[in-house]
């Protein structure tokens, strides 16, 4: 959603403070040429060639693709990794670890991986659990002193789940003390009962954090780095610190759509981060962690198995693991998580394949249509199918191919018919707000129609179109899609129902006048 007409809808979900998807694509082939070179990639890449097994992919056709998509979104630098059964299919390092001065990725490189973090303390935790230390139907007040009453019925499984109903950290300044933290905390109402509904909270693995430390007597830190990284001391460290100078770690940057340049991250979420957004890891000591997990060095398969097995919310409507979720490609399951649309871990049980992501910025995010489109690309059950990937529905809007922009979106919902695309969405919205600040709001339209149709229950779709017809002074289709909008926002995500609703009555307002 664009800011048009004084109406404040960011564009960013509640729950995903990283998230910036306001951006206008850059390319110095230019959108046209991009558009076309991707095309003849992508067709490219999704037939088998002769003379191959069909769980072959030449590195190059990966490189090629990767290069594409990170000049589509303008990502800085990039790792990625995709492990089988057979071992390591494909790994590379793409770009810059830091643009000032200019250094190239390499096997050295550190990236913050933000939240995908949170898949390793809940390693952690199932690991205390396997060795009887910690149960998931434990109240966490029988390791964390001084909680407030209402707390008491919150369980480790539900800090796990996301399903706590505590109120989220975020909302308060870094520089707390943990007594402050938690003081302030206990002041506020549980936003749900505990595992009623899914609700992404970085108070959860806070806590995860201190009640590993009070279990095992040791520093958080120190029990992940012997208990998952061989005591490691180098290629991975904790630090959620972004000003913090490292040794080898790229910077993560940010795009700031004003100046149309990169600017260095500045958050700092302190040691109390480091649980949920604290691990820097390179790619190689990631791979090395996927292998361990693979072959039940980390945990026992029965607990892994325990790990990924769905929690129960009362609700029955939200899906989530015990810390990992669940993303299935084209009706084939795959667990992991992401952090700061920069990072992602995912891993594909039934065909044995894992994808790890690792990057340090963009201009629109690009983390999930990454690991998505490469699970099509390398995993023979998913290949030998000729999937439709999902970077075509960028470069059909790129080409102005917005009829088949949407024809592919709608394809590739019926191919997966359980999976949302959020961050494609958001991707397409995104482009739909580029053309708005450019002013030019009838390829906005188009653009935010293709979301529209393809989503036709996504209250945002709507709502773009809405202040789009709003700045072209459409009044009458701005307050339909206002109305439609706060029709699909049943539960008004981000109190914006009620600021859409003033918008009408100012349009209305105004008819009447006129």
């Amino acid at each position: 959603m664009a800011l048009v007409s004084g109406l404040s809808l960011v564009s960013l979900p509640h729950n995903k403070p990283d998230i910036v998807f306001i951006g206008k694509i850059t390319s110095t082939m230019g959108p046209k040429n991009f558009a076309i070179a991707l095309l003849l990639l992508l067709s490219f890449s999704c037939k088998q060639q002769k003379g191959t097994k069909p769980t072959e992919l030449p590195k190059s056709e990966i490189d090629a693709y990767l290069t594409q998509v990170m000049e589509m979104h303008n990502i800085p630098g990039l790792a990625l990794a995709v492990i089988d059964n057979n071992g390591l299919v494909y790994k590379n390092h793409l770009g810059k670890a830091t643009l000032d001065p200019p250094t190239s990725v390499t096997d050295s490189t550190l990236f913050r991986i933000f939240s995908a973090t949170k898949l390793i303390t809940a390693t952690a935790v199932f690991q205390l659990i396997q060795n009887q230390k910690l149960d998931l139907e434990d109240p966490i007040s029988a390791y964390l002193d001084e909680l407030p009453l209402p707390w008491q019925s919150i369980k480790i499984k539900h800090l796990l789940s996301h399903s706590s109903g505590l109120p989220d950290m975020i909302r308060y300044k870094s520089d707390l003390s943990d007594a402050q933290l938690l003081d302030k905390l206990s002041q506020d109402t549980l936003e749900f009962s505990a595992g009623h509904q899914f609700a992404y909270n970085q108070t959860n693995y806070w806590l995860l954090g201190r009640i590993i430390e009070r279990i095992t007597g040791m520093a958080f830190e120190d029990y992940i780095l012997n208990n998952q990284f061989n005591q490691a001391t180098s290629g991975v460290l904790f630090s959620s610190n972004s000003k913090e100078t490292l040794p080898n770690r790229a910077v993560r940057y940010y795009y700031n759509e004003k100046t149309k340049s990169f600017e260095n991250d500045i958050n700092n979420s302190g040691t109390r981060g480091h649980a949920g957004n604290g691990l820097n890891i390179t790619l190689d000591k990631f791979i090395a962690w996927d292998s361990q997990l693979k072959n039940n060095t980390l945990l026992e398969e029965r607990y892994r198995s325990l790990m990924w097995s769905p929690f129960s919310f009362s609700n029955q409507k939200d899906d989530f693991r015990h810390g990992w979720g669940n993303s299935p490609i084209n009706q084939i399951d795959s667990y992991g998580f992401s952090g700061g649309n920069l990072a992602a871990y995912r891993i594909f049980p039934e065909h044995d394949t894992s994808i790890i992501l690792l990057s340090n910025g963009y201009e629109i995010p690009a983390y999930d249509i990454i690991v998505n489109d490469i699970a099509r690309m390398v995993i023979p059950a998913l290949k030998s199918k000729k999937p439709t990937l999902e970077s075509r529905v960028m470069q059909h809007i790129l080409n102005d191919r917005y009829d088949l922009a949407t024809e592919t979106f709608q394809k590739l919902k019926t191919e997966n018919p359980t999976f949302d695309f959020e961050n494609l969405k958001w991707n397409v919205n995104s482009l739909g707000n580029s053309y708005t600040y450019a002013k030019k709001l009838d390829q906005a339209l188009n653009i935010f129609k293709i979301n529209a149709e393809a989503n036709p229950d996504w209250w945002v779709s709507w709502a773009s179109l809405a202040e789009t017809n709003q700045a072209q002074k459409d009044s009458i289709q701005a307050i339909s899609n206002y109305q439609k909008a706060i029709q699909f926002n049943k539960d008004n995500q981000w109190g914006y129902n009620d600021q859409m609703q003033k918008q009408i009555q100012a349009l209305e307002k105004r008819n009447t006048s006129e």
